[in-house]
């Protein structure tokens, strides 16, 4: 398991986003958990990835067999905040708290 680093950066949006980057390899969710549980100022939030995916030139050359690295983008979200990918409000039907129905289901007819 290699060493994962991390950089708050901005997105084309301006967003404030978490950059996790690994040199060698690729990023398993289970390894960035276990990463993020060790920093304090990490664990304990929530948090989407997004990820790029590049399109393959086809070229096959010298270089082709070294394991590259992986970068991963985080949006933190907070309870009661929009999403910070898509910026709708994200309805919840249960309190996290006492786990009570908040609203009714809407019927047709």
């Amino acid at each position: 398991m290699g060493k994962i680093s991390f950089e708050w950066v901005e997105d084309r949006n301006g967003n404030r986003i978490l950059q996790a980057t690994k040199k060698r390899g690729n990023i398993s969710i289970t390894e960035l958990q276990e990463v993020m549980r060790e920093d304090y100022n990490l664990c304990g939030n929530v948090y989407a990835i997004v990820f790029p995916v590049h399109e393959d030139g086809g070229y096959q050359g010298w270089g082709d067999e070294e394991n590259k690295g992986d970068v991963l983008f985080l949006y933190q979200y907070a309870d009661w905040e929009p999403c910070p990918i898509c910026f709708k409000d994200l309805v919840v039907d249960y309190c996290p708290h006492c786990g009570e129905k908040i609203r009714e289901e809407q019927k047709n007819g």
